[in-house]
């Protein structure tokens, strides 16, 4: 037996958990840029409001509806869903991450006749330690437990994106493919793990039938299997050199770091960096994760992940400052700057 554990309209989900005051409320969530719109309640479905309305047009389409409208925060997402994933973890003899809301599980070893119940009462856990509505299906399908055991002896993760709008020159696009690759040794980080192999993708929007297509994926061996972010984003800067071609219209891009095994112990490579090296690399590595823990994802990244400012001058400190996010969220759970407050003088009045 399997089954799929898939969050409930996952963006507006991690909106509302601490912002109890949007229950019953439709809800959306805008692309990067405030573009379009990528995510909806319950109620902003029933209302009639498409995936893919772009941010203006809502208020020409539902003249005054309060809708409850925010940026895309990652950040914020990424952390509860990864909550719900560890609890996953917990109660699963196996597992498998399909995407950032979607998990295979494989539940060899509990009985058939408990099945329903061991279902309703991860739900429940899920509920009541994340706060976010899960939908768990459990069933023998043979085809898609074939599907999900493919994808698990990949061993690897992945980190992609759509952009906003097409990318057309190099250096844009390197940026994009150092902060996917980042994000790939962090998740390595996270679980003890290192890989052998870095892969790259690009491809070019195929519904644009009027633009030249092109698509490509290449991989490299690293010398070394490692979970350090320098040589895993050098590793991709040199596969992009290999596989981009000027004159294109990208629209996707990504990462992908497989032969996942775990960090110790590691076969060095005699012509590698040497084992003092190496330690350097991991210390560094540490202090970074520990620094961005306390204050939030990308306090601290090298060079190669710093975006233009929206202006065009210079440097963007973060991701999240390169783009449009007027609406954005706080991330109470990452940022200290952005915990929550709670007005204990307040209730006092009130009792």
């Amino acid at each position: 037996m399997y089954g799929i554990a898939d969050l409930d309209n996952c963006y507006c989900s991690c909106e509302k958990v601490f912002r109890p005051d949007l229950e019953g409320k439709p809800i959306v969530v805008l692309s990067n840029n405030d573009g379009c719109v990528v995510a909806r309640s319950n109620e902003a479905k029933k209302m009639g409001i498409k995936e893919g309305t772009p941010y203006f047009q809502l208020a020409q389409l539902f003249p005054g509806q309060k809708i409850a409208v925010f940026s895309s925060n990652y950040e914020l997402y990424g952390e509860l869903t990864g909550r719900v994933v560890s609890i996953i973890r917990q109660e699963t003899p196996a597992y498998f991450r399909y995407s950032i809301d979607e998990c295979f599980m494989y539940l060899d070893g509990i009985e058939l006749d408990k099945l329903q119940t061991w279902g309703e009462n991860l739900h429940k856990r899920v509920k009541r330690e994340v706060g976010l509505p899960i939908s768990i299906g459990l069933a023998p399908n043979k085809t898609l437990a074939k599907i999900a055991s493919k994808l698990a002896k990949k061993k690897s993760i992945c980190t992609s994106r759509s952009f906003n709008g097409m990318i057309s020159d190099k250096e844009t696009l390197r940026t994009h493919i150092a902060n996917y690759a980042a994000r790939c040794a962090e998740k390595l980080r996270m679980q003890k793990t290192v890989a052998t192999t870095v892969g790259v993708f690009v491809n070019t929007n195929a519904f644009r039938e009027d633009l030249a297509q092109y698509w490509n994926f290449q991989e490299t061996r690293l010398v070394t299997p490692t979970s350090s972010t320098i040589p895993i984003v050098q590793a991709a800067h040199d596969v992009l050199d290999r596989i981009f071609i000027q004159g294109y219209q990208y629209k996707k891009a990504g990462v992908i770091v497989m032969g996942i095994s775990p960090d110790s112990p590691i076969q060095q490579d005699l012509f590698d960096l040497n084992a003092e090296q190496i330690q350097k690399m991991r210390r560094l590595d540490e202090v970074i994760d520990r620094i961005n823990r306390m204050h939030g994802s990308e306090t601290i990244v090298i060079g190669a992940q710093q975006y233009t400012q929206k202006n065009g001058k210079g440097k963007a400190e973060v991701f999240a400052n390169a783009i449009k996010h007027d609406f954005r969220s706080p991330s109470p759970t990452t940022r200290w700057g952005e915990i929550m407050k709670l007005n204990a003088k307040a209730k006092k009045k009130e009792e």
